[in-house]
This record gives C-alpha cells, structure tokens and sequence, in this order.
C-alpha cells in the first residue's frame, strides 16, 4: 500500500507541475519554501491571504507535520485553489501514506483541477484505506457516469448500495447507472420501493418520471412528474465537514452561506450568514438571510436592524422580509407598504402576494385577502408548486372565495397533488354552479377512475 500511494504521489506532483522546473516562469502556483500558493498574479481576496499567511508560518515551523500539510492543503480547498491544494495534501501523504482524509479530498481537488484520471486512482487508493466509506464509492460511481464509463459506475454505485442501502443519494446513482445501460426494469424497482411510501424527496420523482417514460408507463409517469423536482448536486459528505470552517473569501463565503441557507436552514447557516456578514455587509441577499435567521431564533429586534442598515439597493426580498418582521412586532400598516414595495418590483412573485394576503387579513381586509391568495395559487400553479397553490387557494376559498377561477385552479393543484377527495369536492361546487363548465368536466376526467 505504502509504495502504491508514493508511485501515484510522484506521477500527481509531476502531471500537476506540468513537468517542469519549480523556478520556471511557466509554474502555476507560488511556492513558499516549497509550500504550494497560488499564483503571484492572480488576485488573492485579503482574508484569503490572512489565512494561508497563518497555514504557512505554522508548516515553517515544522515541515514533516503531516496534519499541517492537511490544514494548508485544506485551505487551499476551501478557497478554490485546487491544483495547489493537491499538491499541498500529496506532501501530507508522502509523509504519511495512512491518512484517508487526505487522500480523499486530494483526490477531489485534482477532479476539480480537470485532472480526472488522477483523481479516481486517488479516490481508488482513498478507498483501499476504508473500504467501508460507502459515500466514496457513491463519489467514485458518479465521476464514472460523469466519464460515460457506464459499467465501473454501476459497479462503483452497487458497492455503495450494498453498504448502506438506507442511504437514498445512494439508491438514486445506482439508478442512474442502471438507467444509463439500459436496465430499466431494475431502476424502477429501486425507484418504486422509496416513492411508493409518497414521502421522497421531488428529485427522485424526477428520475422515475424518466424510467416510466423509457418504459411507456405513461400514467405513472404523469403521476412523477407531478411531483418531480430538479436533481439534488451536493451529497452531503463528512470528509469534507472541516472544509467550510476555512472558507475565507468574501464571494466565497457568502456564497457558501446563502446556498446552506437554502438547502439547510437557517439554524445551520447562521454561523457562516454571521461570518459572511462581517466581511460583506453589501451584499442585500446576505443581509436578508441573516435577518431571517435572526427572527428565526427570537431576534427580532436584531432582525431589524440588520434591514434598517442597508446601505445599498433594496430588492425584492428586503421589502419582504422587513413586511415579515413589521408583522411579527404588529406594525401591519409598514408591512402593508413594504410588501407593496415587493410586489412593484415584482407583481408576479406568489410569496409575496402570499404575505400580502396575510397582512390584509389581520387587518380585517377579507376581499383583498382573498384576492391575493387567489392570486397567489394562480402563480404557483403556473410553475407547478402544487402544495404551495393548494395552500394558497385553500386559503382563498375557506375565507369566502367561490369563483369559477379559484375552484378550478385549486382543483387542478389537488388533482396534481393525488389529493382525489378534496379534488372531487372542488369539482363539484364547480358543477353545482354550472353542469356545463367545460374545465370542471375536463378536471373531472383526469381523476382516478373507479
């Protein structure tokens, strides 16, 4: 093992030099001492250069710590200096060939740098040393299908699955992989034991929209694709759960932490939304997820101020989330005029008129409510967030909405949503109020026959 992983180092250290001498003008990146930098001339943001100063005066004071080459080739990583983080990490590992972290995310480094074939024989000797990590092979699985090597996919992905079949990123690369070759009939089994409990997350739908398609099941596909939803692109992974703790740059960062927001919540972004802000208080989306997070947790006054600091261009998500705060402390007045503020920027946003709908409630302002909920569920309809449309409509109906347009719309989301009772009821206050109305009819023809 040892002298495999010193044969790979030596071939990475020279394909990623390019081959040449480490004085030559042609070098990409600045070495230190023979610590990997990035390059002279590019622009290094100045807290990137804070942090990779502080890595490197610690490996000078001891240059055979494997953990320190870890540390600097890690930073390196965190801030999208790929090439020099492989090189970084490969030093750790010539040091120390029994550090599997290491050679995981050197092996994710050179896949970054467009350096594949090094990194799956990375990977592949990463997995040699714990051949257990069922989230490696899933990785190795997915740069094959990446590659169109069809075949070392699906036997990448199946070692995966045989290991941890709970694990749904999992289930849903091997499906991909068998999808690829053709085994469709496989896929759909896999596929059919997580979305048949109808609690799967809208990417998997997604996928067995595209099997069903394949396989001419044309009523179950309907059906999936009603509740797909884009494909997920960020398998979490504990090797890398260091990784954003070195994150420094100020794009960077931010960008980190509005993406966790999204995909994660609040509670787990605010000390990175924290960390950002303090860098970046120009950013107005940062500021507004910070905002949330600190309502989130009870901080309203806070939450307020960060909003009333702004010092740039308000956008549409400011004026929501300050019509937000201005609601929970009881100011609907300014949350009515903030939340016109959003929807002049842009009329056709459902949350917005969602909020709106709100504040005109409590405001005793029934028809406007009911107007912008109507409004709302039409908007969501229309780019197929059938829960949020149900939600909406629903909302408009039970405070007194009864025209054709609302029913039929609220029809359609519960239709689309498998939700056959409410449907049928919707359906029929439609009937009830004229037996000829063509899309009630055209409704009642797509549920389930009996």
């Amino acid at each position: 093992m040892v002298k495999k992983v010193i044969i790979l180092l030596c071939f990475v250290i020279l394909t990623s030099c390019g081959g040449v001498d480490t004085q030559s003008a042609e070098q990409p990146s600045q070495v230190a001492n023979n610590i990997p930098l990035p390059n002279n001339n590019s622009t290094v943001d100045p807290n990137v250069s804070a942090l990779f100063q502080k890595t490197v005066s610690e490996l000078r004071a001891d240059m055979d710590n494997p953990k320190l080459w870890m540390v600097h080739g890690s930073a390196l990583f965190a801030n999208g200096y790929y090439a020099e983080s492989a090189d970084a990490l490969g030093r750790a590992i010539a040091i120390n060939p029994e550090m599997p972290q290491a050679t995981y995310i050197m092996a994710t480094a050179l896949w970054r740098a467009n350096k594949q074939e090094e990194a799956i024989a990375t990977l592949t000797l990463a997995l040699e040393l714990m051949p257990q990590y069922d989230i490696g092979w899933r990785l190795l699985a997915e740069w094959h299908l990446n590659r169109g090597e069809t075949t070392l996919a699906e036997q990448a992905a199946r070692k995966a699955f045989e290991l941890q079949p709970r694990r749904i990123g999992t289930r849903y690369v091997l499906c991909q992989a068998l999808m690829d070759d053709g085994k469709y009939d496989e896929a759909v089994v896999l596929l059919e034991q997580v979305i048949s409990k109808d609690r799967a997350a809208p990417w998997i739908y997604k996928l067995a929209e595209n099997c069903y398609r394949q396989l001419g099941e044309n009523e179950k596909r309907e059906s999936a694709l009603a509740k797909a939803g884009p494909p997920f692109e960020d398998w979490p992974d504990p090797m890398f759960k260091h990784i954003p703790t070195l994150i420094a740059g100020k794009s960077e960062l931010t960008e980190y932490a509005l993406h966790l927001f999204k995909t994660a919540g609040s509670e787990k972004a605010k000390p990175f939304l924290l960390r950002a802000f303090k860098i970046n208080p120009e950013s107005t989306d940062l500021r507004v997820a910070l905002s949330i997070a600190l309502q989130d947790v009870g901080q309203l006054q806070q939450s307020r101020q960060i909003l009333e600091e702004l010092a740039g261009e308000p956008n549409m998500n400011y004026w929501k989330q300050y019509a937000g705060v201005c609601i929970a402390t009881g100011e609907l007045d300014k949350a009515k005029e903030y939340v016109a503020n959003a929807l002049a920027l842009d009329p056709t946003d459902p949350n917005a008129h969602d909020i709106a709908a709100a504040i005109a409630l409590k405001q005793k302002d029934t028809n406007s409510a009911v107007m912008h909920w109507a409004q709302a569920g039409k908007l969501y309809n229309e780019v197929e967030k059938w829960n949020k449309a149900e939600m909406s409509l629903a909302y408009a109906v039970q405070n007194g909405a009864s025209g054709s347009e609302v029913l039929q719309s609220l029809a359609l989301a519960q239709i689309k949503l498998d939700h056959t009772l409410q449907a049928k009821i919707s359906i029929k206050k439609l009937l009830e109020k004229n037996p000829s109305d063509t899309v009630a009819l055209e409704l009642q023809s797509m549920l389930p026959q009996e």
